[in-house]
């Protein structure tokens, strides 16, 4: 998998980029923001020291417009009716900011569950789309890491970087104004540590991003063992590996655990400069601002109104420490995610597909090379061609090319080179939806969902009717088992079909072919690990299913070679001969070491 390395100004763009559909809700987030804080941040101080110096300890001779405006309109003189009046106005602010931070939260959420829910959609799309050699790379375990701790961070990013990010620059902004309207020797004198801050944060920046990348695709990890030891319990208690599975996921979740304390001592090294801000402030209002109230030239009122201001610019300093934190995790999240959605599809679909009519079946592989790395050559110089309504077998030895040669038909994979032509079409030329739609496959591999019998039948065409379902499940053989069933068609199967046999699942997933009508199966021969009797039905189901349709049918049996029209030997990626059974059985030395003991019995039975 090529390497996958945006900018982090690029994956900020994008990531801004999905609050675009949702601007009016991050508009009202932004407005709420102010009504929380920026009204209370710029009058909540102001009453304080009006408490202060008009109320609890009055100043001779001072003066204040919001305050003279107040006694105008109450007529109110008295130091308790004053301090009355103003402690009134505290609570009635502290109400408009709770009703403005219900507000925002809620329309906080709103927006980032609503892009939450689109990036979801986008990365399952993405999911189904992938190519087979991406999704051959990719552990499950980091699929499900990426859908599950990497959108909570995203969700982090967006429920806090973006809307806190406002908020604090808000505050920031209004907090330092009225500073310097207060003092601006004094403002000028505090803020002095301020660059401190700039410094120790883009030096953690630097760092915390690379250790956060690295957690994460440990966590992946961890994750795969945790799902292996989940979905291989018969496996792994049939050969008694419990303990070695435990030793591996204490070992992946110990190293986990490192590399996530490896991140925090970084995290943690970066707070102390926040509280030496705070420390070296405070020092420095105290030590000139009491200065000036001593000489007379400041109120204790306006010092302690001072201090609170100073502390509204110190919280937005301390929460930047957390917004880059999140901002960090978000972007790298964001990097795995976007990994996901950019990469991995290796069989686009054509700029101009050409709509498929019915097909006829006819099959050609012209000149065909094909590497899954791109490097190997699992096929090469592959020149075949199967004829309308043929039934092809393809027989080779394990890791020949098989499977390889009849994915190349639904277009699985590309070729690396030469063309796979179904009735005189490039397949790379057509609609993907349109090829696969009439190519069937029953592999050896059964997958049966976990829904109900109905479903599964239906599932390559879900506005398939009762009747249609019931006729192909009849022609599948399967019709009589289910209706012995308590809910017939529509009983649950639980997950993977484990409550059917191999046989019952089989079945069900030639009905399922059945019922889509394709012109051109790919079968894999899986009878040979079932009863004699369930062999059988399967057999006669498979039948059916080739009825007037092109068929190739990987095997290893002699009795499906014997059957086919015409047989092809795969050997090392190569075709080695091609030819009907028993005039292999002359000619190709290979195909008679493949067929094996069940040769002998077959030529008895064709000289009788």
């Amino acid at each position: 998998m090529k390497e996958y390395n945006p900018s982090s100004w690029s994956l900020t763009k994008r990531l801004l980029g999905y609050i675009k559909p949702y601007l009016s809700t991050y508009l009202l987030i932004n407005v709420t923001a102010f009504g929380r804080e920026g009204i209370y941040s710029l009058i909540a101080p102001l009453l304080t020291m009006l408490i202060i110096d008009y109320a609890l300890v009055p100043v001779a001779g001072k003066t204040n417009g919001f305050m003279e405006l107040i006694m105008n309109w109450t007529g109110a003189r008295d130091r308790f009716q004053l301090l009355i009046i103003l402690s009134s106005l505290m609570i009635l602010l502290a109400i408009i900011r709770s009703i403005f931070f219900v507000l925002h939260r809620y329309y906080r959420g709103v927006m980032s569950q609503n892009i939450l829910r689109d990036m979801r959609q986008q990365l399952y799309n993405a999911l189904i789309n992938k190519s087979f050699s991406y999704l051959g790379q990719v552990r499950t375990g980091q699929i499900i890491s990426r859908v599950t701790s990497d959108m909570n961070a995203i969700d982090m990013f967006y429920s806090e970087t973006v809307r806190e990010a406002f908020r604090m620059s808000l505050q920031l902004t209004i907090t330092i104004t009225i500073l310097l309207t207060i003092n601006t020797n004094l403002t000028i004198i505090t803020l002095l540590p301020l660059p401190i801050i700039f410094v120790t944060t883009r030096l953690y920046m630097g760092r915390v991003r690379n250790q956060m990348a690295a957690t994460r695709t440990q966590f992946d990890s961890l994750n795969s063992v945790l799902i292996e030891g989940i979905t291989a319990q018969k496996l792994i208690k049939g050969y008694g590996q419990e303990n070695n599975f435990a030793d591996r996921f204490e070992k992946e979740n110990q190293e986990y655990v490192t590399r996530s304390l490896r991140t925090l001592r970084t995290q943690a090294a970066y707070t102390p400069s926040n509280t030496m801000i705070t420390a070296v402030g405070t020092a420095l209002i105290l030590t000139f601002g009491g200065i000036t109230v001593y000489e007379g030239g400041f109120t204790l009122g306006g010092l302690i109104a001072f201090g609170i201001y100073f502390s509204q610019l110190v919280g937005p300093v301390r929460m930047y420490a957390r917004l880059i934190d999140f901002y960090q995790d978000g972007l790298v999240s964001a990097r795995r995610v976007f990994e996901v959605l950019d990469l991995g599809r290796d069989v686009p679909e054509p700029k101009h597909p050409l709509i498929l009519p019915r097909l006829r079946g006819e099959i050609e592989f012209r000149d065909v090379s094909f590497s899954y790395s791109g490097t190997n050559e699992t096929l090469h110089d592959i020149n075949l061609k199967v004829l309308t309504g043929e039934k092809v077998a393809i027989i080779g030895f394990v890791g020949s090319g098989k499977s390889a040669l009849t994915e190349l038909i639904p277009r699985f994979y590309d070729v690396t080179e030469g063309q796979v032509l179904i009735d005189g079409c490039d397949v790379r030329e057509v609609s993907l939806k349109s090829l696969r739609s009439q190519v069937g496959m029953v592999l050896q591999d059964i997958y049966i969902f976990s829904a109900t019998i109905r479903e599964n039948i239906a599932f390559g065409k879900p506005d398939a009717n009762d009747e249609e379902v019931i006729q192909a499940a009849k022609m599948a053989l399967i019709h009589d088992y289910i209706v012995t069933m308590p809910k017939g068609y529509e009983t649950e199967v639980g997950e993977r079909g484990l409550t059917l046999s191999g046989g019952q699942r089989q079945r069900i997933a030639i009905a399922r072919v059945l019922l889509t009508d394709p012109s051109i199966l790919i079968l894999d021969d899986a009878t040979s690990n079932v009863d004699a009797e369930t062999e059988v039905l399967i057999r006669k189901a498979i039948d059916r299913l080739l009825m007037g349709r092109t068929a190739l049918i990987i095997t290893q049996r002699a009795s499906t070679c014997q059957n086919a029209d015409k047989v092809v030997v795969v050997d090392k990626g190569c075709i080695t001969a091609i030819g009907e059974h028993n005039d292999l059985l002359k000619t190709s030395e290979q195909y008679r070491l493949l067929i094996g003991s069940q040769t002998m019995v077959l030529e008895q039975e064709a000289d009788e």
